[in-house]
């Protein structure tokens, strides 16, 4: 580093004859930056050093305690192969662990249940003034079991578990008829919806309105 900032030192000074006047002749020094400085530096004595053969460790003789413990490492290690990869031979079998629960040998596979499809109706309704339009939504079963169908302006419901058929409401007026019905989750509210673009919300419990929607 001190060469090169005397370097940097000696060609920043001004040359004689270009507008300085000088009393002494001028040096210039070439300095670098990247390649050190080897005059002080034996080289002779460094590639003797380079050239200096190592010791190998394979032909040295080694000592009976050292030798022994290569051989115990080598047994442990490789199990008796020659090469840590060896693509030839098949791999060894694992041995297995003591902790690995048994495998049992008496469980027989569980047969599925086979689920009963009936190849004929359970019930058959009848729907008198339903109205045959597919952009209307008339039908509508309930998680509860229980069926709602809008017939014109009324709504009924029929109950799979007794059978029974029950009318929620008629609708008069403008509200005739019933574009649509829906369940709600819990399978005890019912949403239907008007042609005066009016929606109401019964409680099928109590059987009257609990909410209207305009």
């Amino acid at each position: 580093m001190q060469i090169f900032l005397k370097g940097l030192y000696q060609m920043s000074m001004p040359v004689a004859g270009v507008g300085y006047p000088s009393s002494r002749p001028t040096t210039h020094y070439y300095g670098d930056r990247f390649i050190p400085l080897r005059g002080g530096r034996n080289m002779e004595i460094a590639e003797a050093l380079l050239n200096i053969p190592t010791k190998d460790e394979s032909t040295a003789e080694l000592s009976p305690s050292r030798a022994a413990y290569r051989k115990l490492l080598a047994d442990t290690m490789l199990q008796g192969r020659t090469r840590v990869l060896c693509f030839s031979n098949p791999p060894r079998t694992p041995l297995k662990s003591s902790l690995e629960p048994p495998t049992p040998t008496n469980i027989q596979p569980v047969a599925k249940k086979r689920r009963h499809i009936p190849q004929g109706p359970k019930q058959t309704l009848d729907v008198p003034n339903i109205i045959a339009d597919d952009q209307l939504n008339v039908l509508d079963w309930g998680s509860e079991d229980v069926l709602a169908i809008a017939l014109d302006d009324a709504v009924y419901l029929w109950n799979d578990a007794n059978e029974s058929i029950t009318e929620l409401v008629t609708v008069t007026g403008s509200s005739a008829p019933i574009t649509s019905i829906s369940w709600a989750p819990d399978g005890r509210h019912l949403a239907t919806g008007q042609s005066d673009a009016t929606v109401v919300l019964y409680d099928v419990t109590a059987m009257k309105p609990v909410r209207v929607i305009t």
